[in-house]
């Protein structure tokens, strides 16, 4: 019989910095289990290929462009559990911090006015 896929993972939620500009980025990815840490940093270096080599064009992977990707730090915010509350601490926290590299006005890390 098959395992039933569990639908309470750990989640991380993340802050990316720009060292230039002090602008910032709130992001949020699945835990690799309890490697933290790691899976910031996957999450990262995926957003850094999303710039560099996939030229993708949202303010976060045009500013990696524009300044480097050693301008930049990231760091992790909070550990949550569960899909749905992580999702909703993410919006809180981009609603409240205001980062100016989240997209606006598309998709789900718009933040309203």
């Amino acid at each position: 019989m098959a395992r039933k896929r569990r639908t309470d993972r750990n989640h991380c939620l993340y802050q990316i910095r720009c060292i230039a500009t002090g602008e910032r980025y709130i992001g949020l990815t699945v835990a690799v289990g309890r490697a933290f840490l790691k899976s910031v940093r996957k999450r990262w270096l995926t957003h850094v290929y999303q710039a560099t080599v996939e030229r993708r064009g949202h303010r976060l992977q045009r500013t990696i462009r524009k300044y480097g990707a050693e301008a930049f730090t990231h760091e992790l915010l909070a550990v949550v559990r569960g899909k749905r509350a992580a999702h909703d601490l993410e919006m809180q926290m981009i609603r409240r911090r205001r980062p100016q590299l989240n997209v606006e006005g598309t998709g789900r890390k718009s933040v309203r006015k």
